[in-house]
């Protein structure tokens, strides 16, 4: 396992912003444990570039992509990450009712304005009996930001402005969405506690020269293996997946039509 983590930790690092390594390997850690769940045909809703699923499921394992227009999904098309991906208009899914056996979700659901149209939606297509696998931020981030303790509410607010967090809600009112949408709750895992919270915030700041490099050269690190060497063995040291629901910033939830 020791291993494993690293290999994930040292692809986020030397492919992405430093940031995203310790959260992005945290849910790929947790999307491979329950593996045994996902059935054909899978759907990836809001699947951007598809780099996130091609790391867990590897290239054309999963069969659609989704996302909207204004989104990267066209890179994950260039990179055929997908059998297939389709567009959402944001009011339906293309697809017709009880289609997907498993749909699957990485950090989205917190960036969808109209959130019960899209629940209905994944309700729609999926299977009865099949699964819905998703992780999802909650209201501890605008809690844990770093920034919140040198600029207060001014930073939580601009945050959520340019995060675009629509949704960020206690994890009892996440629950309460879940079964509201009429799903069943399997299981629900937090794996964001307030350290990692506040590291990540401040590596925002501390990953500008990846947006700099990324805009210049299309291409997120110039010095992968640096980057790897400066950052591995801390973001190796503080992976933790078993963290309290009602203290994580971010959740992991398995959901049963």
């Amino acid at each position: 396992m020791a291993k494993n983590v690293d290999f994930l930790i040292k692809k986020y690092l030397e492919n992405r912003p430093m940031f995203l390594a310790l959260i992005r390997t945290s849910e790929t850690l947790l999307f491979l444990k329950h593996s045994n769940l996902i059935k054909k045909p899978v759907l990836d809703f809001g699947c951007g570039d598809g780099f996130f699923t091609e790391t867990v499921f590897n290239k054309k394992n999963i069969n659609v992509g989704l996302d909207i227009h204004d989104s990267r999904i066209r890179i994950a098309e260039k990179e055929k990450i997908y059998k297939q991906v389709a567009v959402y208009d944001e009011l339906r899914i293309p697809f017709p009712d009880n289609y997907f056996t498993t749909i699957i979700s990485n950090c989205v659901l917190e960036h969808i304005p109209n959130l019960d149209l899209a629940l209905a939606e994944i309700y729609r297509v999926l299977k009865p009996g099949g699964y819905f696998l998703t992780t999802l931020m909650t209201n501890k981030w605008n809690d844990y930001l770093f920034g919140k303790k040198l600029l207060g509410k001014w930073y939580v607010e601009y945050m959520k402005k340019k995060q675009a967090h629509y949704n960020l809600f206690s994890y009892q009112q996440w629950f309460d969405l879940f079964e509201r949408s009429k799903f069943k709750i399997i299981k629900s895992i937090g794996y964001l506690n307030k350290k990692n919270s506040l590291f990540i915030d401040l590596a925002h700041y501390l990953s500008l020269p990846s947006l700099i490099t990324y805009k210049l050269f299309n291409n997120w690190q110039l010095f992968p293996k640096l980057t790897n060497l400066l950052w591995q063995p801390y973001i190796s040291k503080n992976i933790n997946i078993d963290v309290k629901v009602n203290e994580s910033s971010a959740l992991f939830f398995i959901l049963k039509k």
